[in-house]
């Protein structure tokens, strides 16, 4: 495999930008994390490839020092490799890597909103649930081809949050980790087919609705027929 320095990425294609706030660094490397990881998603960091930390950081206008903390943060997830002076490989996840995340994801997942449906949700949790399915179903592109970036932002925050909702902190870190690495490399460039996104998006809501009902066993068959868009493509 061919391996490129240094490689440029480009700020223009990155759905929405982040105010990074460089007074306070713990936000700086946060956001750092969240700007690498969408390029991650977009595919616009490429397999393979080799990217500095000090060129990635000078493209983002900001030093060094929370870009590195933000890609070995990456790294430690299985997004990225370090490879020792030169920089960190974007991983490439292979149709088994693929195959073994979304087994994992339908084994942990499911159980998780199973869980979650069979306690009962406080007024503001169930609030919380519904607008976060709401607010990612307002998100998809109004015309084919648009950007999904912003959709599949927060498609994650609505299923990190109700994976929250059971308060495993260890379970909740495994699903997170287990999204992002089913994510890469442009994994979701399938997308794009406006009927089957909207139906995708609307199960969201179906979704909490079974939870915030109590019905454990709907939820965790919606989930199981809901993470079927996350299965590998052939």
């Amino acid at each position: 495999m061919k391996v490129v320095e240094d490689v440029t990425v480009e700020p223009r294609k990155w759905a929405t930008p982040i105010s990074i706030n460089p007074s306070r660094r713990p936000s700086l490397k946060e956001d750092s994390e969240q700007l690498i990881r969408r390029l991650l998603v977009s595919g616009d960091m490429r397999p393979g490839q080799l990217y500095s930390a000090n060129s990635l950081a000078s493209q983002l206008g900001i030093s060094n020092s929370p870009v590195r903390e933000a890609m070995l943060s990456l790294s430690a997830e299985g997004l990225l490799e370090p490879v020792r002076n030169r920089g960190f490989r974007v991983v490439e996840m292979t149709p088994k890597d693929r195959q073994e995340v979304y087994d994992l994801r339908r084994l942990i997942e499911v159980e998780a909103v199973r869980r979650a449906a069979s306690r009962h949700l406080t007024k503001d949790e169930a609030n919380t649930l519904t607008e976060l399915a709401h607010h990612a179903l307002d998100l998809l592109p109004d015309t084919p081809g648009g950007d999904l970036i912003p959709y599949l932002d927060a498609d994650n925050d609505f299923h990190c949050y109700l994976v929250g909702l059971i308060g495993n902190t260890r379970w909740s870190d495994m699903v997170r980790i287990l999204r992002d690495q089913s994510r890469i490399n442009g994994a979701y460039r399938h997308l794009g087919h406006q009927e089957r996104d909207r139906a995708s998006a609307e199960e969201h809501i179906d979704i909490a609705h079974a939870v915030i009902r109590g019905d454990a066993v709907l939820a965790a068959d919606l989930m199981v027929r809901h993470l079927d868009y996350a299965r590998p493509q052939s």
